[in-house]
């Protein structure tokens, strides 16, 4: 309908609206008016979505998602100066709902964000979840004046060690082991939410008497053949250790990987993995592993049935 102002999305008829309406709060967020989020059924049916790209699109979970309206001056001119954001925030929501770990465009993995055109200080801030008191502090920083290449420190710098998140971890049970606080610790890693999955690398800031010994040292290898998309930072995520742990443990003098390398990994006697393919789900996988959907859901701390090709599944191993 035109003449509306604000960001709308529709969602599928076999779908719930957690997704619709995290993607919206983003949008929201990032300064956009938030309308409402709903289904259209087709006229002539009204068991089928009345849009083709949400009809046709099999199981997946789409959205139709309207940023603005562009013959609404005031959107038109949202859209041009804060689409970016916007689109961000969606991503954002995917992250979220699919329990992925996210990180914000331009920050480089040093911590620093390059100022790009139609920046403030408080739109960094609030983009990266802090103040602008606290960006000025770190950059000294006398005005809020900013030129387009500028680099700013966006966290400020403190020695890390590295914490491989287990079964049964959660934040307050880490921040509490190490003696922080569970906002220090989602600040430092830039988590937007509390919810951590199994092989999760976090930094944990290195202060006096935190520093504690490998409770869980290998002492089992067997051998993993290197195959195609295959990454130091995944094979060790889906052997619960860390990157360094993985490089020390093989020697490794480069990060690169060539198809066919055998690398020494810990053994695994009560688990096994399992890469989710196309068709699969929570259920089928549970089923053929003779375990429940929440036991499954459980070792893999798992907030929805949601998969995604190429997702990498804990199963547990039960004995004959």
């Amino acid at each position: 309908m035109p003449g509306g102002e604000g960001a709308e999305i529709v969602y599928s008829l076999r779908n719930d609206d957690t997704l619709a309406n995290l993607a919206l709060n983003n949008i929201g967020e990032a300064g956009q008016i938030k309308r409402k989020v709903y289904q259209r059924r087709l006229p002539e049916d009204p068991n089928q979505d009345y849009y083709f790209i949400l009809r046709e699109t099999a199981n997946t979970e789409p959205l139709l998602v309207e940023y603005g309206f562009i013959d609404n001056e005031k959107d038109a001119q949202k859209l041009k100066n804060n689409l970016n954001d916007y689109v961000e925030g969606v991503v954002k929501a995917i992250a979220e709902y699919a329990n992925f770990p996210y990180s914000p465009p331009n920050i480089s993995e040093e911590g620093y964000y390059t100022v790009q055109r139609g920046d403030t200080l408080y739109k960094i801030a609030r983009k990266y979840n802090t103040t602008v008191e606290e960006l000025k502090r770190i950059n000294n920083l006398t005005s809020d004046e900013l030129k387009i290449g500028q680099v700013l420190q966006i966290f400020e710098q403190v020695p890390t060690q590295s914490y491989t998140v287990q079964r049964g971890d959660t934040l307050y049970g880490i921040a509490n082991k190490y003696g922080i606080t569970v906002e220090e610790l989602k600040q430092l890693n830039n988590l937007n939410n509390n919810t951590l999955y199994i092989g999760q690398i976090l930094n944990i800031p290195i202060k006096d008497n935190n520093i504690l010994p490998d409770e869980n040292p290998i002492e089992e290898y067997e051998i993993y053949e290197v195959v195609k998309g295959d990454s130091l930072w995944l094979i060790a995520k889906r052997y619960g250790i860390t990157v360094d742990d993985l490089i020390k443990l093989n020697n490794l003098t480069t990060l690169n990987l060539q198809i066919g390398d055998k690398l020494k990994v810990p053994k695994k006697e009560t688990e096994r993995t399992y890469i989710v393919k196309n068709g699969d789900t929570l259920w089928s996988i549970a089923k053929n592993n003779n375990i429940s959907v929440e036991e499954l859901k459980q070792l893999n701390n798992l907030t929805s049935n949601l998969l995604t090709i190429g997702q990498t599944l804990i199963i547990p191993i039960k004995s004959s």
